[in-house]
């Protein structure tokens, strides 16, 4: 939960990241969210034409202004997926964590403030389970449950790639987004991704992967930029051993970085989750037009037509955003959660077996 210390150091992180944060800074965060892999250092010092050790001091930097990558793991080539539900009723957290058999796979919570009192949650599941195993459990668990309709199978997730040389006022040190550009984007031809019905039916394929992979990327998780010798030492694992898996498997897996923290105002923000309803290639398309606000913690995709946005936003952005989305003709519902008591859990690590080798409920 956060604190009134936890509250004050996050404004303090706030008030030093809009005070120092110039375009230099902002191209460094967009270049390093730009990547599709995960570089090494010395890829992305090479690919800025600057030393390492000048990249080594910009990162430093960054952590000092409150800024934390993580990695943005391909779920599904690991054979899971996110299962999102918004439950109609309150459910404390450790009834949800303490589920012997669901519990290690909790991806997400949060309580629900408004238009009613619920629950969000969001579960990694293999690939091999019923979703309605889940639902099921909860209900179980939960008694006098009211409603578990809203359920939705991700395949897809699409973070912030915050883009603040378009979206930032460098001179007035604020978020200031450009709709325009938004609106311009939207009216760009993009290429059709698969067709929705092939996304509820196909196989999925996953890479080969083993406990040494999910170790590997468990450290990536804390820190995308560690060098494969730290990890191997921290593993007690030979160095060949860990480079070998990282290019082989850990690599396919690992689709670059993404922004784990960011300091954003807390005053007058509020922590919502939009749940937008329309056609698979539509919500694509504005996923990746909103993924330029730096304000979205990520937007997962559902072949159900369903899009979930999760953002930390000011109420007049907010009415703005359901503008922008309401000129594309969606359905959209809009969530406010509580910040305060929002769960967010790495991957389940503990749920995968080293003898089966495979994901175990």
């Amino acid at each position: 939960m956060m604190t009134l210390e936890n509250v004050n150091e996050v404004k303090e992180f706030t008030k030093n990241f809009y005070k120092y944060l110039d375009f230099s800074t902002a191209k460094l965060i967009e270049h390093i969210l730009s990547y599709d892999h995960l570089p090494s250092k010395t890829e992305i010092a090479r690919d800025l034409d600057i030393p390492s050790y000048t990249l080594s001091r910009k990162l430093n930097y960054l952590k000092r202004l409150g800024v934390a990558f993580g990695v943005n793991i391909d779920f599904s080539s690991i054979g899971l997926r996110k299962l999102v539900i918004i439950v109609k009723d309150y459910i404390e957290r450790d009834i949800v964590e303490r589920d012997n058999k669901f519990g290690k796979f909790l991806n997400f919570y949060a309580p629900i403030l408004l238009p009613f009192q619920g629950t969000l949650l969001v579960y990694y599941i293999p690939a091999s389970i019923d979703t309605h195993e889940i639902i099921s459990k909860l209900t179980s668990i939960v008694r006098d449950i009211k409603d578990i309709s809203n359920y939705n199978v991700i395949i897809k997730s699409i973070y912030s790639r915050a883009k603040f040389t378009y979206h930032f006022d460098f001179i007035r040190k604020e978020f200031k987004v450009n709709w325009d550009r938004l609106y311009r984007l939207s009216s760009e031809s993009t290429p059709v991704v698969k067709d929705v019905n092939e996304l509820r039916t196909e196989d999925y394929r996953y890479s080969k992967f083993d406990l040494l992979d999910l170790l590997i990327i468990d450290q990536l998780e804390v820190d995308p930029f560690k060098h494969i010798a730290s990890i191997s030492k921290e593993l007690d694992i030979s160095y060949a051993k860990v480079l070998k898996h990282f290019k082989q498997h850990v690599s396919r897996v690992v689709k670059g970085f993404r922004l784990r923290l960011i300091p954003l105002p807390i005053g007058s923000s509020l922590y919502v989750c939009i749940r937008v309803e329309g056609s698979y290639n539509l919500l694509y398309k504005l996923a990746n037009i909103l993924s330029e606000l730096v304000f979205i913690a990520g937007i997962h995709l559902s072949p159900q037509n369903v899009m979930y946005v999760l953002a930390v936003i000011t109420p007049d952005v907010l009415s703005s955003l359901t503008r922008f989305l309401s000129e594309f003709g969606v359905y959209y519902d809009v969530y406010l959660l509580d910040r305060t008591r929002r769960v967010a859990y790495t991957l389940p690590y503990t749920g995968y077996s080293k003898f089966l080798r495979g994901w175990t409920v």
